[in-house]
């Protein structure tokens, strides 16, 4: 976020870069700031907002430009952890409200489960799909709801055996050094 501009300006931003803002797409952004949870707050600057509301700002001002694909990469990763999960549940509630296409990528076993519909292990190097699993439980979900479920301990030992079999790969490889 730019510190500078206010909630509302740094949403605008992405149309703007885009050369899209206009009389017909400047109704976005206070719809995107309601559906972020942050109407009240359009005036404010990042300094006067927490760590999880500024992350909101960011995701607002990439759903004001519309996009067919949101691209995540480890979004939740600097905040802590009920800020995460309280993230996760407000991501889950606004994709269910846009029905956009998110591609989430993460290195937590748990978020992927609680966020996808389909998980896509990637090997470490060279970086390539070693498998696609569908994650089996209906929607909505609840990280904290889902995590008793047979479905849920079934996924993650997968993807954990997965995972486990990537490491010792990785672990066996040989160290290469550039000279």
């Amino acid at each position: 976020l730019m510190p500078w501009r206010s909630v509302e300006d740094n949403v605008k931003f992405g149309l703007q870069m885009q050369r899209r803002y206009n009389d017909e797409t400047k109704d976005r952004i206070p719809h995107y700031i309601e559906l972020v949870g942050l109407s009240g707050f359009e005036k404010s600057y990042p300094r006067e907002l927490s760590g999880g509301m500024r992350q909101r700002v960011g995701l607002a001002r990439a759903l004001a430009t519309e996009p067919s694909i949101l691209l995540m990469d480890e979004p939740f990763a600097a905040v802590d952890a009920l800020t995460r999960e309280v993230m996760q549940e407000e991501l889950a509630r606004i994709i269910g409200k846009t029905k956009q296409t998110v591609i989430f990528i993460t290195h937590s076993v748990d978020e992927a489960i609680t966020l996808g519909d389909r998980i896509a292990v990637v090997t470490s190097r060279p970086g390539r799909i070693k498998e696609i699993l569908p994650v089996p439980i209906p929607r909505p979900r609840n990280g904290r709801e889902i995590r008793h479920l047979s479905e849920y301990t079934d996924l993650r030992d997968r993807i954990w055996e997965l995972l486990a079999g990537e490491t010792r790969l990785m672990a066996r490889a040989p160290a290469t050094t550039k000279s």
